[in-house]
């Protein structure tokens, strides 16, 4: 049994892999075409690209080591109970939970990465990405902003200059329109470093506004207007968001502020990392009971229990923001565990 536990291991293994470097590559294909301007824009450089594709593959790695481990074990299973070799080993007298050990090792072994992976890497991850999205776009503001040139890239707004610094960050007798009806016209501006990305400056403005058909105006010696990035991508301010927290600053930051939001991210991430268990034995029955109707249809269902488990953590997510219940997070987990039991119960009897 050792060796059949071996082959099964490599086999995982091997398949794992595989489905994890596809399913990376297809996803983040998918969130690369959401930022395609910024990221190819021009001025970019090659290490800043694989930088923040680098960065992407971490944070989407909560969602991919799962469906990974989901299809390598369906797969494998598939393919021994298509050879006959789940049936021969049941009638050597092998009970149905031992032929799946060399799985839930295997399974545990993810989970104990995927923990690891969502407490910490996850966190470090989505904050360098927004950071260097944020850097990616002042350059691209850099480059596109022209002396006597129209320019349209600043969040909905237009900018029209007179003249640029060497380092091009000052701008001199700056035009700026914003949303049909805004204007300022400035002596100068320039781009200011914030938390949540930066701002542009303008020293001595003079502001044109119109609202229900009245126009108001107004000098400033100083006028700061946001326009970090696009809303989809903006960054809130870092200090104190749990949500680049690691799990133990979460726990710290729980014991001094009682936050509530703190402990069901703490919850959220026990959830993502135990799921991978649940969903190894449905993807193990599923292998064995759907091996006739071929692999297709086992990787098909499989994706489909995985995209249920993800519909109700956002509906947990959802309940929790509603109401405050924490424990809804836990509500995929629940389901996945009473539709493992049910799976397991209808094999044995069989």
């Amino acid at each position: 049994m050792k060796k059949i536990d071996l082959y099964i291991l490599k086999n995982l293994t091997v398949n794992f892999i595989v489905f994890l470097i596809i399913v990376s590559l297809i996803m983040m294909i998918g969130n690369a075409i959401k930022i395609y301007s910024l990221l190819f824009a021009k001025g970019e450089t090659i290490s800043i690209i694989l930088k923040i594709m680098g960065y992407m593959t971490i944070f989407l790695s909560i969602f991919t080591i799962p469906m990974a481990l989901t299809l390598s074990v369906n797969f494998v299973y598939t393919s021994l109970s298509k050879n006959s070799e789940i049936v021969i080993l049941k009638s050597a007298g092998i009970s149905l939970l031992r032929i799946y050990l060399p799985a839930f090792i295997f399974s545990i072994f993810i989970f104990l990465i995927l923990f690891y992976d969502s407490s910490f890497l996850v966190r470090k991850a989505k904050l360098a990405y927004r950071k260097t999205i944020i850097s990616v776009v002042k350059n691209r503001l850099y480059v596109g902003i022209k002396e006597k040139t129209f320019y349209d890239g600043l969040k909905g707004a237009t900018i029209y200059v007179n003249g640029i610094s060497p380092d091009h960050k000052k701008l001199n007798k700056v035009f700026f329109a914003k949303n049909s009806n805004t204007v300022i016209a400035a002596k100068h501006a320039y781009f200011v470093d914030t938390l949540d990305g930066f701002i542009l400056r303008f020293k001595d403005a003079s502001l044109y506004s119109e609202t229900n058909n009245n126009i108001n105006t107004g000098t400033f010696k100083v006028y700061d207007i946001d326009v970090g990035i696009n809303k989809t991508l903006n960054v809130p301010s870092y200090k104190g968001d749990t949500r680049f927290m690691n799990i133990v600053e979460l726990y710290k930051y729980f014991k001094k502020n009682h936050d509530k939001n703190a402990i069901y991210i703490i919850n959220k991430n026990m959830v993502f990392s135990t799921s991978v268990l649940f969903l190894s034995f449905i993807a193990f029955l599923l292998g064995i009971v759907l091996a006739r109707s071929g692999k297709s249809a086992g990787i098909i269902i499989n994706i489909s229990i995985f995209f249920l488990f993800y519909i109700l953590e956002m509906f947990g997510e959802s309940l929790y923001k509603s109401y405050g219940v924490i424990w809804s997070v836990w509500l995929p987990d629940i389901v996945l565990f009473i539709l493992a039991s049910y799976l397991f119960y209808k094999k044995s009897l069989r």
